[in-house]
């Protein structure tokens, strides 16, 4: 340190009020923090999540049946047009004609 730097931070320390001093280091811990919440950025809001299907089956189901895995069938029990098991009478109105 030059003899020049010496003097100036001899008068700076003796210039400086010593009441002061514990007040210095909490106003540097507010700059500090202030300076660090202006840095960070907000955190982006995350997606909003998908509506639950009232249809489990997601539309695979035929006739109130449906296959989850692809090979063994479950009954369905959705409400969807889909799913609502159909009468399996050949016939619409009951009635078949004889051969």
């Amino acid at each position: 340190m030059t003899l020049y730097e010496w003097l100036m931070a001899w008068l700076v320390a003796a210039a400086a009020v010593p009441q002061a001093m514990p007040d210095e280091q909490a106003r540097a811990a507010a700059a500090v923090a202030a300076a660090r919440a202006s840095m960070v950025e907000a955190a982006p809001e995350p997606a909003p999540a998908p509506k639950p299907s009232d249809c489990v089956c997601g539309g695979t189901c035929r006739n109130g049946i449906w296959k989850p895995d692809g090979r063994i069938e479950q009954v369905c029990t959705c409400k969807c047009e889909r799913c609502i098991k159909k009468p399996s009478t050949p016939c619409p109105d009951g009635k078949c004609p004889t051969k």
